[in-house]
Parts: C-alpha cells; structure tokens; sequence
C-alpha cells in the first residue's frame, strides 16, 4: 500500500458534493478491485497448480511478478498524480488493471503469467495515491482525517471479495472466468470513471523525477529511516504472503477441505484488517513511545504467526484457526497507522511523500524477493517428509507449511531491528 503527501493548506477544488462523492466512489471501487489483484492468488492456488502443472515454485513466482511490478511504480507514483492529475492516472491505472487482468485469464503459459500479473500490478500501484489525493482536492480539510480511512477500508472490502467470495466462484465457474469477469468489471468502472472524474487543470509541481529520486537516495543515509523501511516492509512482506499467497491453501490442506471452505478465516483476517485499521488506529494517535509500541505488536504478530503451526492448528482446530486469523488481522489493520506515524515523524511532513515512497519500495522488494524462496524449501522441505512427490495442492505437506512458518518468523526480525534504529529520532522529533 502507498500514501503520498497530502499538503493540509491545499484548498480543495470547488465541485458539487454529489459528484464528489460520485468520483471517490469510482476511484474507491478501482482500488477495492487492485486490493482483490493483489491477495487473489491464494484462492485459485489449486486450479492454477493443476492448469500449468506447476507446484508452490509456480505459485510464488506469480506472487512475485504481483509484488514487483507494484515496486516498479511508487517512486513515480505520487509525481504522475502530481504533474498529470488524478482522472489521467486513475484511467490509465484502471485500464492497464482490466487489460493485465484479461491477459492473465486467457494466458497460455507461466511466463504470460507473469507478464500479466506485472502489468496488473504497475496499473493498481496508483491507485491509492491517486484516491488520497481525490480526497484533499474534493472534500474539506475537516473530512478529510475519516474520507481518507473510510478509503482505506475500501481496499479491505477488496481483500474480502478475494476469499470467500472468489473461492466460491472459483469452484462453481473456474478461475479463468472469474478473471476475465474482474476485467469486465474494471472496465465498466473506467467507463463511470470517465464520466465522473473531473478533468484536473495542469499540474505546475516543480518536483521531477530526479529531484524525487535525490531525496529518496539521501533519505537512505539516515539509519532511522532505514528503521523505518525495515519495519514496514517486514509487515508488508509477511502479512501479504500469509494472507494473500498460502493462508486459504494452508487451510484447505490443514482440515482437509475445500479451499471455499478454507476461505473463512482470511474473510476473518480482512474483516478485522479494517476494524483494526480504525480503532487501533486511533490508538496509535495517543502512542507516546512509538518505537515501543511498534517492537510490541510485531512480537504479538509473531506469536499469532507461531500459533498457526501444523501441530497446534490440528490439535485446537478450524475455530481456533479462524480466531487467530481474525486476531492477526487487527493486528495487522493496527500496524499500518503505528508506521505512518513514524514515517511522518522522520521524514517530516514536506517529505512524507518520499518516506512513503521509500518504505513501499522496500516492501515490494523484500517481498517480491522472498516468495520464490519461500516456494522452493516449502517443496523441499515436503519432499524430505517424504510426501509432495506430485505436482498440485497436495505436493505440500505439514513439513512444508511449517516451514512457512518459520521462514515468517524470520521475516518479521527486521520488524524488531528497524524500531530499535528509530528510536532516538522518535525521542527528538515529538
């Protein structure tokens, strides 16, 4: 996820509030489409493994293609908001979206995967910065503190179609149908876009994109916003590999159901992603020790983490798993605000933009980075427990989603480093 600078004496532009409304609903839309794009892969895990013949190799790689191409597009993303304005960005975004994501359901083999997934993923990483920036253009400086999270909850209700949801229509139409019906829908979407966005007048921002870049590369000399980036992209990288990649797969394997079925847990996990977005939110507004706060959720999202081990998930069972799911997500919903709240402190409110910038980045790298890796010993470690021999679902075993596990616990590491390296900077920046 990206957040761009929002400038609060930035007056907003003068436009009726029925088509306010009108255009953050179609950009919110756009955005709860890319949320969905992003955690969709571990809903068709299965019949993508049996369509291409692959195993959880295949499966990471297009996880992968997913997190780099969102990497490739946030450095530029909030210049091409600023220079080009939000109705040009957020049709390009939405187009590009649609196109990848009907090349993706009519591709032949993985590497036409992957092309498409990475077209998909440049398109939907403008979308957030383009819909904050809609917000402080449309709605009064007075809204836009509850606008700018009810958008972020918009992404959310994106991540819940992707479970329960997709799984069902997965199973009842296959995956190739239901991609080709999200493309349908994006288009449908760029169409009332089209209509309700107003066209912005010519940006007269005196950034560049190498004045952009300057700035990310000498934030880079400062360990404290080294801190910062380490914690977010630790986040990131394992919230999103769990919830997004293995969760409903390791379900299904776990009680040995169907991955709709398997679903309810992640559709847990979402749900209380939102709730926990705004009210642990607001509780990261009173945090005095930032950095203390950050090392502590991390820890507990460990622990939640260690909790889903295969031993312990078949002795308590599904309840019990569908609870430490929906506890992950709030806690998970709650680091977010924790770590933009550093970032703002760090960077600065005239630099924010670059902090986010550098924090997403740092994210989709060490995300996209790990997933091949975390394919590979998973099969590994299944075929040394002497099951897996096959390609498909089945190919993965207790051993291996113990050792998605662990390579989880290790990931989140960088999420203990990274606020004990912003420590002083929070102490001076109060």
């Amino acid at each position: 996820m990206t957040i761009t600078e929002q400038r609060t004496g930035l007056a907003p532009a003068v436009r009726s509030p029925d088509r306010a409304y009108l255009a953050w609903t179609a950009v919110a839309i756009a955005y709860a489409i890319a949320f969905l794009q992003r955690v969709s892969p571990q809903s068709i895990t299965a019949n993508f493994m049996a369509d291409f013949s692959t195993d959880a190799a295949g499966v990471a790689m297009l996880a992968s293609s997913y997190f780099w191409g969102y990497t490739l597009m946030q450095i530029p993303a909030g210049l091409l908001v600023d220079r080009y304005g939000v109705k040009r960005v957020v049709l390009f975004s939405m187009a590009a979206s649609s196109l990848g994501s009907a090349a993706f359901a009519l591709a032949p083999n993985l590497l036409d995967v992957f092309a498409a997934r990475l077209v998909v993923a440049c398109g939907d990483a403008l979308v957030f910065t383009a819909l904050l920036k809609l917000v402080a253009l449309s709605f009064k400086d007075e809204r836009f503190g509850i606008m700018s999270g009810i958008s972020q909850v918009s992404g959310y209700v994106g991540g819940v179609m992707a479970t329960t949801p997709l799984a069902a229509a997965v199973s009842g139409f296959g995956w190739r149908a239901c991609f080709v019906f999200i493309a349908c829908v994006g288009l449908a979407n760029l169409a009332f876009a089209s209509l309700v966005l107003k066209r912005d007048p010519a940006a007269h921002s005196g950034k560049t994109l190498r004045g952009v870049l300057a700035a990310s590369g000498k934030s880079l000399s400062h360990l404290a916003n080294w801190g910062c980036a380490m914690s977010f992209a630790s986040h990131f990288a394992v919230v999103t590999t769990l919830s997004g990649v293995w969760g409903i797969p390791m379900v299904a394997h776990f009680f040995n159901i169907s991955p709709s079925a398997a679903s309810t847990p992640l559709l847990t996990f979402m749900v209380g992603n939102a709730l926990g977005s705004i009210f642990l939110g607001h509780m990261a507004d009173r945090a005095a020790a930032l950095d203390t706060a950050l090392i502590r959720i991390c820890l507990l999202r460990m622990l939640l983490i260690a909790m889903l081990l295969p031993p312990v998930a078949h002795a308590l069972g599904f309840v019990y798993v569908t609870v430490v799911f929906a506890v992950l997500g709030l806690v998970a919903g709650g680091t977010v605000p924790l770590v933009l709240k550093c970032t703002k402190r760090l960077y600065t409110a005239e630099l924010i933009g670059v902090g986010a910038s550098v924090n997403t980045t740092a994210a989709g790298i060490f995300a996209g980075a790990s997933q091949p890796v975390i394919g590979l010993a998973m099969v590994g470690a299944s075929r040394l427990s002497g099951s897996g021999a096959e390609h498909g679902a089945a190919s993965i075993s207790d051993a291996g989603f113990a050792t998605l596990i662990g390579i989880l616990l290790v990931m989140s590491l960088p999420g203990i480093a990274g606020p004990w390296l912003m420590k002083s900077k929070l102490i001076v920046r109060k």
